[in-house]
């Protein structure tokens, strides 16, 4: 008797993991079904991903560089723009003559080939 029960019991618990099983089965195939459909849309949006982060990528490197020239540029006409003054400064001084002048741009030069070398 005790046999029987035994066997009865397992028989109900096995019965009870089957039914599990085919619902947790079904439960998959629903939600395989779902990526299914899903699957193409998750490429398309992951190649749109890729196109729009391409181009942001390109972009930020062409505002880089603009930006690198446009820095060049600022400071050559600062350069420019800084020597014209120093220029009209020093012709403006009713202290330095002419003379006094092109020796200065002589030691200057000499000292840049100086340098150079």
């Amino acid at each position: 008797m005790l046999i029987a029960i035994v066997f009865i019991a397992e028989l109900i618990i096995a019965y009870h993991v089957i039914s599990w099983i085919i619902k947790v089965d079904r439960k998959i195939c629903d939600l395989n079904a779902c990526v299914r459909v899903f699957n193409p849309l998750a490429e398309t949006c992951m190649q749109y991903v890729r196109c729009v982060t391409t181009t942001l990528t390109n972009k930020v490197k062409k505002s880089i560089e603009f930006i690198r020239i446009q820095k060049s540029k600022f400071i050559t006409k600062t350069l420019i723009t800084f020597a014209i003054y120093a220029g009209l400064f020093l012709f403006k001084l009713k202290k330095i003559k002419i003379r006094k002048i092109g020796n200065l741009v002589g030691a200057i030069r000499d000292i840049a080939v100086d340098l150079a070398v």
